[in-house]
């Protein structure tokens, strides 16, 4: 099927197609569902979906891997994931969290933490969660509904926001329990000493060959198992980190355009706003002023 068949959908279609959301906006959307509403298959969404299996299984096909779910399995699909086939027996629920790239481009979390939950779902969509992980992520989707009956109309997105950056941070907990507990192979030890070069470097160094000249290995070679592992190249990985990194500093560092790409290394500042608009589709003047 060519990509071009896909339905791409936004977080405002799955608004329409879920039942009694507890919170929706243009820009995010919680519900719980069960096997009548599951999102469509061979789908592209335009944002981000994560999903906590409840009850019930499910199997679904991501590109070219099909995934087991069982309760307590959290399963992250990202923009460019299609999603082919979803089975679900008779009695499955989830809780669904769809959100745009701007609802995640302004949630404040810090960029060492991010990336490394970032590249966890890189590798791999599904984790499992413990009772203890889901009953914490439960007790915030409920107190995100009790904020969306409060009056604090002000602060409300704001305070909504701040409540994801904490489950952001129970999941990067997660992610560093099972890393540490996990066993790696040649390739997984490669990826992660990548992870960590690339955590210390990419203020100053966007190009393949310096990464695989600090590991000793060729470029070709870090790329082969980047992309195995990832499902992504060492280069696309670099410029998501730098631009993840850019977004950060236009929203939250108060430092001028300039001084940001003097900071990131960039020749000029024409040069850094070309690049981010390559990256992003809009300049960085754009992005800080909708900040």
């Amino acid at each position: 099927m060519a990509t071009s068949n896909f339905k791409t959908l936004s977080v405002p279609r799955i608004r329409s197609l879920v039942a009694d959301p507890f919170y929706y906006s243009d820009d995010l959307v919680i519900a719980y569902i069960n096997h009548r509403n599951a999102p469509l298959t061979a789908t592209q969404f335009d944002g981000f979906v994560a999903m906590i299996v409840m009850q019930g299984t499910a199997r679904v096909t991501l590109g070219t891997e099909t995934y087991d779910l069982k309760p307590n399995t959290l399963v992250y699909i990202h923009s460019d994931s299609v999603l082919r086939r979803v089975e679900c027996s008779h009695d499955a629920g989830a809780y669904l969290v769809a959100f745009s790239h701007k609802f995640i481009s302004d949630v404040p979390v810090d960029i060492s933490t991010s990336l490394p939950v970032y590249l966890r779902f890189g590798k791999s969509p599904c984790i499992d969660l413990t009772d203890t992980d889901v009953a914490e992520i439960r007790q915030l989707f409920g107190l995100i509904k009790t904020m969306l009956r409060s009056d604090k109309e002000l602060h409300k997105s704001r305070i909504i926001q701040t409540l994801f950056t904490t489950v952001f941070y129970i999941l990067s907990d997660i992610n560093q329990r099972r890393e540490l507990h996990a066993k790696q192979g040649r390739c997984e030890v490669i990826f992660e000493q990548f992870t960590r070069l690339l955590q210390e470097h990419h203020k100053r160094e966007r190009n393949v060959g310096f990464y695989a000249d600090q590991m000793n290995i060729t470029p070709k070679y870090l790329s082969s198992v980047i992309k195995d592992i990832s499902g992504k190249t060492a280069a696309r990985w670099i410029d998501e980190y730098v631009i993840l990194e850019a977004k950060t500093l236009l929203k939250y560092s108060g430092m001028s355009i300039q001084e940001i790409a003097n900071a990131l290394n960039f020749s000029t500042q024409s040069f850094f706003g070309k690049y981010f608009k390559q990256h992003t589709g809009y300049s960085p003047s754009r992005f800080k002023r909708q900040g």
